[in-house]
C-alpha cells in the first residue's frame, strides 16, 4: 500500500465518521423535536378530556333539574344515579366497619358517638 491509498482510505474513514456524527446529531435533534410534539399532543388530549368532563357534568346537572329530554342521555344519567347509590351504600358499610359516621353538615368522617363535628362545630344529634 502506498501513501496515496492510505491517505485516500483515511479520508474515506473521516468522511464516514463525519457523516455518522451528523446523522446522530440529526436523529437526536429529531428525537427532541418529536418528544416536544408528543408532549404538546398529550397536553391537548388532556384538555379535550377536561372539556368532555365539563360537558358531562353540565348534562348531568341539567338532567337532575329535569332539563334533558334525550332518551339516550336520560338512560346514561339514570345509570350514573344507580352507581352513585351503590357507592353511597359501600361508603356506609365502610363507616359501619370503622365505627364512624359523617358530619351531617360538612361530611367529615367523625366518631360515631361524637356530639359535635371537630371541623365545623355542628351539633350531631342522633
Amino acid at each position: 500500500m502506498d501513501i496515496i491509498n492510505i491517505k485516500d482510505n483515511l479520508s474515506k474513514i473521516g468522511k464516514y465518521i463525519e457523516d455518522g456524527a451528523s446523522n446522530a446529531a440529526l436523529k437526536s435533534s429529531n428525537f427532541v423535536e418529536i418528544s416536544k410534539l408528543n408532549i404538546a399532543i398529550s397536553s391537548k388530549e388532556k384538555r379535550i378530556q377536561e372539556i368532555y368532563i365539563k360537558i358531562g357534568e353540565k348534562i348531568y346537572k341539567d338532567f337532575k333539574e329535569g332539563k334533558i329530554n334525550n332518551k339516550n342521555i336520560i338512560d346514561k344519567c339514570k345509570e350514573i344515579e344507580e352507581i352513585e347509590k351503590e357507592i353511597s351504600s359501600l361508603k356506609k358499610k365502610i363507616l359501619k366497619i370503622k365505627d364512624k359516621k359523617n358530619c351531617k353538615n360538612c361530611g367529615l368522617e367523625i366518631d360515631k358517638n361524637a356530639e359535635f363535628c371537630p371541623k365545623c362545630g355542628k351539633e350531631q344529634k342522633a
